[in-house]
């Protein structure tokens, strides 16, 4: 009975030896990195994360409308008015300048760029081309 239970004793002492030593298979295949480059191979290039991705450009903005100087009245005491896309503009938002007869109706008009155009009455700017014409020949 002795033997038997040194017996039992030995073979419970070495069935926890056994699982305290479970041994480590490691790695099986490849390491991530040789894995990355192995997909990387066979599906292309990982997609872009759109995260990183640079934003798109905002949409230009839409060209000015033509402006059309329909009139001037310059005052006896000096003072003026110009009539821009029917609506009255008066002094000090215009700026009328001397033809070189001296008489005044020429209106010099300053663009957002920094341009200047000079406008007589009757006549109309296209910012979107940059030209000067008579407003009849303008409308169909």
């Amino acid at each position: 009975m002795k033997y038997t239970l040194v017996l039992c004793a030995l073979l419970a002492g070495s069935a926890l030896t056994a699982r305290a030593q479970t041994p480590q298979l490691g790695r099986l295949f490849l390491s991530p990195e040789q894995r990355a480059q192995i997909d990387a191979q066979r599906y292309g290039p990982p997609a872009a994360d759109p995260a990183l991705a640079p934003p798109p450009p905002p949409p230009s903005p839409p060209p000015a409308p033509p402006v059309e100087l329909n009139g001037v009245v310059l005052r006896s005491s000096g003072r003026s008015t110009v009539w821009l896309n029917q609506e009255a503009q008066n002094e000090p938002h215009n700026r009328l300048a001397r033809d070189k007869s001296g008489a005044a109706g020429t209106l010099t008009l300053r663009l957002s760029t920094g341009q200047v155009v000079l406008l007589k009455p009757g006549q109309r700017y296209d910012p979107a081309s940059g030209t000067v014409t008579e407003a009849q020949e303008a409308q169909p």
